[in-house]
Protein backbone atom coordinates (compact mmCIF):
# COMPACT_ATOMS: atom_id res chain seq x y z
CA UNK A 1 0.00 0.00 0.00
CA UNK A 2 3.14 2.34 0.79
CA UNK A 3 4.06 1.65 -2.79
CA UNK A 4 0.69 2.36 -4.64
CA UNK A 5 0.78 5.86 -3.06
CA UNK A 6 4.42 6.94 -3.59
CA UNK A 7 4.00 5.40 -7.20
CA UNK A 8 0.40 8.09 -7.36
CA UNK A 9 2.65 10.73 -6.01
CA UNK A 10 5.37 10.47 -8.63
CA UNK A 11 3.31 10.18 -11.29
CA UNK A 12 1.17 13.33 -9.76
CA UNK A 13 4.33 15.42 -9.26
CA UNK A 14 5.31 14.61 -13.34
CA UNK A 15 2.18 15.59 -14.41
CA UNK A 16 2.13 18.74 -12.54
CA UNK A 17 5.66 19.23 -13.87
CA UNK A 18 4.70 18.67 -17.01
CA UNK A 19 2.07 21.51 -17.01
CA UNK A 20 4.15 23.86 -15.55
CA UNK A 21 6.46 23.63 -18.05
CA UNK A 22 3.94 23.66 -20.56
CA UNK A 23 2.36 27.06 -19.23
CA UNK A 24 5.64 28.46 -19.19
CA UNK A 25 6.67 27.50 -22.52
CA UNK A 26 3.44 28.74 -24.11
CA UNK A 27 3.51 31.67 -22.16
CA UNK A 28 7.43 32.62 -23.55
CA UNK A 29 6.88 31.47 -27.08
CA UNK A 30 4.26 32.81 -29.44
CA UNK A 31 5.05 30.71 -32.19
CA UNK A 32 3.91 27.18 -33.02
CA UNK A 33 6.68 24.30 -33.45
CA UNK A 34 4.35 22.33 -35.49
CA UNK A 35 1.53 24.60 -37.14
CA UNK A 36 0.80 21.56 -39.89
CA UNK A 37 -0.90 19.54 -36.45
CA UNK A 38 -3.54 22.41 -36.55
CA UNK A 39 -4.69 20.99 -39.43
CA UNK A 40 -6.60 18.28 -38.42
CA UNK A 41 -9.31 17.96 -35.87
CA UNK A 42 -8.29 18.13 -31.96
CA UNK A 43 -10.86 15.36 -31.69
CA UNK A 44 -9.73 11.90 -32.51
CA UNK A 45 -10.90 8.20 -32.51
CA UNK A 46 -8.77 5.86 -30.39
CA UNK A 47 -8.65 2.01 -30.45
CA UNK A 48 -6.66 -0.05 -28.68
CA UNK A 49 -6.15 -3.41 -28.25
CA UNK A 50 -4.65 -4.47 -24.90
CA UNK A 51 -3.38 -7.43 -22.92
CA UNK A 52 -4.03 -7.45 -19.19
CA UNK A 53 -1.66 -8.95 -16.81
CA UNK A 54 -2.67 -12.36 -15.71
CA UNK A 55 -4.42 -12.72 -11.71
CA UNK A 56 -2.48 -13.44 -9.12
CA UNK A 57 -2.78 -16.37 -6.78
CA UNK A 58 -1.35 -17.14 -3.84
CA UNK A 59 -1.94 -21.09 -2.03
CA UNK A 60 -2.65 -20.68 1.56
CA UNK A 61 -3.60 -24.47 2.21
CA UNK A 62 -3.63 -27.29 0.44
CA UNK A 63 -1.53 -28.84 -2.60
CA UNK A 64 -3.62 -27.75 -5.46
CA UNK A 65 -1.59 -25.21 -7.85
CA UNK A 66 -3.78 -22.51 -9.75
CA UNK A 67 -2.24 -20.13 -12.32
CA UNK A 68 -3.91 -17.42 -14.35
CA UNK A 69 -2.67 -16.25 -18.36
CA UNK A 70 -2.79 -12.88 -19.78
CA UNK A 71 -6.30 -12.13 -20.49
CA UNK A 72 -7.34 -10.01 -24.43
CA UNK A 73 -9.24 -6.88 -23.97
CA UNK A 74 -10.01 -3.65 -25.96
CA UNK A 75 -10.35 -0.09 -25.55
CA UNK A 76 -11.86 2.79 -27.11
CA UNK A 77 -13.36 5.88 -27.39
CA UNK A 78 -11.96 9.42 -27.79
CA UNK A 79 -9.24 12.20 -27.26
CA UNK A 80 -9.02 15.97 -26.94
CA UNK A 81 -5.57 17.27 -27.77
CA UNK A 82 -5.42 20.80 -26.59
CA UNK A 83 -2.62 22.80 -28.60
CA UNK A 84 -1.90 19.92 -30.96
CA UNK A 85 0.82 22.42 -32.77
CA UNK A 86 2.42 22.81 -29.52
CA UNK A 87 6.08 20.40 -28.58
CA UNK A 88 4.12 20.28 -25.57
CA UNK A 89 1.18 19.78 -25.11
CA UNK A 90 -1.66 18.51 -22.95
CA UNK A 91 -4.75 15.67 -23.74
CA UNK A 92 -7.77 14.15 -22.15
CA UNK A 93 -10.47 11.68 -23.12
CA UNK A 94 -13.18 9.36 -22.34
CA UNK A 95 -12.64 5.71 -22.87
CA UNK A 96 -14.67 2.40 -22.94
CA UNK A 97 -12.70 -0.32 -21.63
CA UNK A 98 -13.56 -4.32 -21.70
CA UNK A 99 -12.83 -5.53 -17.46
CA UNK A 100 -11.15 -8.28 -17.09
CA UNK A 101 -12.65 -10.70 -14.66
CA UNK A 102 -10.03 -13.76 -14.51
CA UNK A 103 -8.29 -16.18 -15.43
CA UNK A 104 -8.32 -19.70 -14.14
CA UNK A 105 -6.21 -22.84 -15.44
CA UNK A 106 -5.31 -25.83 -13.62
CA UNK A 107 -5.57 -29.80 -13.83
CA UNK A 108 -6.51 -32.19 -11.52
CA UNK A 109 -5.12 -35.79 -10.80
CA UNK A 110 -6.78 -38.83 -11.63
CA UNK A 111 -9.30 -39.75 -9.42
CA UNK A 112 -10.14 -36.77 -7.95
CA UNK A 113 -13.22 -36.98 -9.78
CA UNK A 114 -15.17 -39.90 -10.47
CA UNK A 115 -14.88 -40.57 -14.01
CA UNK A 116 -12.38 -37.96 -15.12
CA UNK A 117 -8.95 -38.67 -16.57
CA UNK A 118 -6.79 -35.49 -15.61
CA UNK A 119 -9.46 -32.72 -15.40
CA UNK A 120 -8.23 -29.74 -16.41
CA UNK A 121 -9.84 -26.11 -16.81
CA UNK A 122 -8.74 -23.24 -18.62
CA UNK A 123 -11.08 -20.00 -18.48
CA UNK A 124 -11.13 -16.23 -19.09
CA UNK A 125 -13.53 -14.33 -18.37
CA UNK A 126 -14.46 -10.65 -19.39
CA UNK A 127 -16.99 -8.05 -18.17
CA UNK A 128 -18.71 -5.62 -18.79
CA UNK A 129 -17.83 -2.23 -20.42
CA UNK A 130 -16.41 0.72 -17.77
CA UNK A 131 -14.86 4.36 -18.58
CA UNK A 132 -11.62 5.57 -17.96
CA UNK A 133 -10.70 9.17 -18.26
CA UNK A 134 -7.04 9.27 -19.57
CA UNK A 135 -5.17 13.14 -18.90
CA UNK A 136 -1.69 12.83 -20.11
CA UNK A 137 1.67 15.32 -21.41
CA UNK A 138 2.71 14.69 -24.60
CA UNK A 139 5.81 15.76 -26.39
CA UNK A 140 6.63 15.65 -29.70
CA UNK A 141 9.78 15.67 -31.92
CA UNK A 142 9.60 15.90 -36.16
CA UNK A 143 11.60 12.72 -37.55
CA UNK A 144 10.58 13.40 -41.21
CA UNK A 145 8.57 15.44 -43.17
CA UNK A 146 5.63 13.32 -42.25
CA UNK A 147 6.85 11.32 -39.20
CA UNK A 148 6.98 12.81 -35.44
CA UNK A 149 7.92 10.93 -32.42
CA UNK A 150 5.69 11.38 -29.24
CA UNK A 151 5.84 10.30 -25.77
CA UNK A 152 2.72 10.38 -23.14
CA UNK A 153 2.74 10.24 -19.72
CA UNK A 154 0.01 10.76 -17.63
CA UNK A 155 -2.81 9.00 -15.14
CA UNK A 156 -5.93 7.10 -16.86
CA UNK A 157 -8.62 7.32 -14.07
CA UNK A 158 -10.86 4.33 -14.17
CA UNK A 159 -14.32 4.25 -12.75
CA UNK A 160 -15.16 0.93 -11.13
CA UNK A 161 -18.54 0.56 -8.47
CA UNK A 162 -17.96 -1.30 -5.77
CA UNK A 163 -19.33 -4.62 -6.72
CA UNK A 164 -17.93 -8.28 -6.58
CA UNK A 165 -17.25 -11.16 -9.34
CA UNK A 166 -17.53 -14.78 -8.40
CA UNK A 167 -16.78 -18.12 -10.39
CA UNK A 168 -17.21 -21.91 -10.16
CA UNK A 169 -16.15 -24.62 -11.79
CA UNK A 170 -18.13 -27.83 -11.68
CA UNK A 171 -18.03 -31.27 -13.39
CA UNK A 172 -20.92 -33.58 -13.95
CA UNK A 173 -20.28 -37.31 -12.34
CA UNK A 174 -22.43 -39.81 -14.73
CA UNK A 175 -21.94 -42.39 -12.22
CA UNK A 176 -23.82 -40.58 -9.45
CA UNK A 177 -26.06 -38.77 -11.59
CA UNK A 178 -24.87 -35.42 -10.01
CA UNK A 179 -23.08 -32.29 -10.57
CA UNK A 180 -20.14 -31.27 -8.51
CA UNK A 181 -19.13 -28.34 -7.58
CA UNK A 182 -14.75 -28.29 -7.18
CA UNK A 183 -13.47 -25.27 -7.38
CA UNK A 184 -15.07 -21.44 -6.68
CA UNK A 185 -13.52 -18.06 -6.61
CA UNK A 186 -14.93 -14.40 -5.43
CA UNK A 187 -12.95 -11.30 -5.83
CA UNK A 188 -14.40 -7.91 -4.35
CA UNK A 189 -13.38 -4.08 -5.44
CA UNK A 190 -12.62 -1.52 -2.91
CA UNK A 191 -15.41 1.19 -1.92
CA UNK A 192 -13.76 3.86 -3.37
CA UNK A 193 -15.02 4.29 -7.04
CA UNK A 194 -11.83 5.63 -8.41
CA UNK A 195 -9.01 3.75 -9.80
CA UNK A 196 -5.94 5.40 -10.79
CA UNK A 197 -3.34 4.32 -13.15
CA UNK A 198 0.03 5.04 -14.39
CA UNK A 199 0.46 5.31 -18.18
CA UNK A 200 2.91 5.63 -20.93
CA UNK A 201 2.63 5.70 -24.16
CA UNK A 202 5.87 5.89 -26.40
CA UNK A 203 4.74 6.34 -30.28
CA UNK A 204 4.65 7.52 -33.82
CA UNK A 205 2.40 10.36 -35.94
CA UNK A 206 1.98 9.63 -39.47
CA UNK A 207 0.81 12.80 -41.57
CA UNK A 208 -1.59 11.80 -44.59
CA UNK A 209 -3.55 14.66 -45.93
CA UNK A 210 -7.01 13.23 -45.04
CA UNK A 211 -5.91 11.73 -42.09
CA UNK A 212 -3.36 12.36 -39.24
CA UNK A 213 -2.32 8.87 -38.26
CA UNK A 214 -0.96 7.99 -34.31
CA UNK A 215 0.61 4.48 -33.42
CA UNK A 216 1.88 4.05 -29.78
CA UNK A 217 2.82 1.10 -27.59
CA UNK A 218 0.16 1.48 -24.47
CA UNK A 219 1.86 0.72 -20.43
CA UNK A 220 -0.78 0.98 -17.89
CA UNK A 221 0.14 0.08 -14.38
CA UNK A 222 -2.17 0.10 -11.58
CA UNK A 223 -2.19 1.62 -8.24
CA UNK A 224 -4.77 -0.07 -6.56
CA UNK A 225 -5.79 -3.55 -7.53
CA UNK A 226 -9.07 -4.14 -9.50
CA UNK A 227 -10.49 -7.40 -7.33
CA UNK A 228 -8.94 -9.03 -4.68
CA UNK A 229 -10.70 -11.98 -2.98
CA UNK A 230 -9.69 -15.88 -2.39
CA UNK A 231 -10.62 -18.95 -4.05
CA UNK A 232 -11.34 -22.54 -3.05
CA UNK A 233 -10.93 -26.17 -3.92
CA UNK A 234 -13.05 -28.77 -2.27
CA UNK A 235 -15.64 -31.89 -2.97
CA UNK A 236 -12.66 -33.81 -4.43
CA UNK A 237 -11.61 -37.64 -3.98
CA UNK A 238 -7.72 -37.52 -3.33
CA UNK A 239 -6.33 -34.20 -3.04
CA UNK A 240 -7.34 -32.30 0.14
CA UNK A 241 -9.07 -29.27 0.73
CA UNK A 242 -7.24 -26.26 -1.02
CA UNK A 243 -7.87 -22.20 -0.23
CA UNK A 244 -5.92 -19.02 -1.21
CA UNK A 245 -6.17 -15.71 -1.87
CA UNK A 246 -6.44 -14.00 -5.82
CA UNK A 247 -5.73 -10.49 -7.02
CA UNK A 248 -6.46 -8.66 -10.47
CA UNK A 249 -4.28 -5.74 -10.95
CA UNK A 250 -5.28 -3.81 -13.81
CA UNK A 251 -2.18 -3.64 -15.74
CA UNK A 252 -2.17 -3.51 -19.05
CA UNK A 253 0.27 -4.14 -22.32
CA UNK A 254 -1.28 -2.73 -25.92
CA UNK A 255 -1.05 -0.95 -29.10
CA UNK A 256 -3.08 2.34 -28.82
CA UNK A 257 -4.52 3.35 -32.90
CA UNK A 258 -5.37 6.85 -32.88
CA UNK A 259 -7.14 8.89 -36.10
CA UNK A 260 -7.69 12.32 -36.30
CA UNK A 261 -9.58 13.75 -39.83
CA UNK A 262 -8.63 16.63 -41.44
CA UNK A 263 -10.08 19.93 -41.01
CA UNK A 264 -12.17 21.57 -44.21
CA UNK A 265 -10.95 24.28 -45.50
CA UNK A 266 -13.89 26.38 -44.98
CA UNK A 267 -13.70 25.74 -41.06
CA UNK A 268 -9.59 26.53 -41.37
CA UNK A 269 -10.61 29.78 -43.05
CA UNK A 270 -13.16 30.45 -40.63
CA UNK A 271 -9.94 29.58 -38.01
CA UNK A 272 -8.00 32.03 -39.34
CA UNK A 273 -10.98 35.08 -39.66
CA UNK A 274 -11.34 33.89 -35.30
CA UNK A 275 -7.25 34.40 -35.26
CA UNK A 276 -6.64 37.52 -37.39
CA UNK A 277 -9.49 39.10 -35.02
CA UNK A 278 -8.02 38.18 -32.00
CA UNK A 279 -4.69 39.44 -32.85
CA UNK A 280 -5.75 42.73 -34.16
CA UNK A 281 -8.04 43.36 -30.98
CA UNK A 282 -4.52 42.61 -28.49
CA UNK A 283 -3.02 45.28 -30.74
CA UNK A 284 -5.82 47.15 -30.22
CA UNK A 285 -5.46 47.20 -26.74
CA UNK A 286 -1.67 47.09 -26.24
CA UNK A 287 -1.71 50.30 -28.49
CA UNK A 288 -4.37 52.21 -26.78
CA UNK A 289 -2.63 51.20 -22.95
Amino acid sequence: MRKAKLILKASLFGLAFLTINIALGQSNSSKSQFPEFASYKTWGFTFNPVLNRAPNYTRTLGNIDIKGNSIPGVNFGFNKVIQPERELSFRYGVHLNLLPLESIQFRLPDGDIPGFTNFESNERTLGQLIISVPLEMELKKQMGSRIYFSARIGVNLTLLREGSVEGTVSAFVEDLNEGREIFGIRGQTRKFPIYPNLKISPGFYYMTKPILYQVSIIYQKAIPNYFTGEYLFDNLEISERTEGTYSLSGDQLGIGITLFLRKSQKNLRSLKRRLSRMFTLINCFLFKS
